[in-house]
């Protein structure tokens, strides 16, 4: 019997735009991924993640309030086992680096393609079903 995990998913951003986009390339039914909420930034991330419970965020780096690195620092004290995912338009080494630091899964750059979100994705979803974590 082959168990399927149902991937849920979060994303935060503070660009309504930019959520759109992300949302509309995911190939969500085709393979079996949930968007279960979004937050403008960090702070409402943080708040939402104990209710919604989903295996992946997909995040920006720059936004008010509470930005993506240090969104990520704090959620995976309390989530360690969440796949983080940087999607950002900051095509920066510094910035990866310290994604890197938090223990960010994956940094994709914007605007995002269909191929490589839906990817990380399945590679997250491969690992949750497979009982990996990072």
């Amino acid at each position: 019997m082959v168990c399927t995990v149902v991937l849920r998913v979060v994303l935060v951003d503070n660009n309504y735009n930019d959520r759109r986009d992300i949302d509309n390339k995911i190939k969500w039914v085709e393979y079996d991924i949930e968007l279960v909420g979004e937050a403008t930034n960090g702070e409402e991330a943080l708040a939402l993640l104990p209710h919604v419970a989903p295996h992946v965020v997909l995040t920006e780096i720059r936004m008010p309030n509470m930005d993506g690195i240090t969104f990520i620092d704090n959620a995976k004290k309390r989530w360690p086992n969440i796949k983080y995912v940087i999607v950002s338009y900051y095509d920066n080494f510094n910035y990866l680096r310290q994604a890197m630091k938090v223990g960010a899964y994956d940094y994709i750059l914007k605007p995002v393609k269909t191929s490589e979100i839906n990817n990380v994705l399945i590679r997250a979803k491969t690992e949750i079903e497979s009982g990996r974590t990072l």
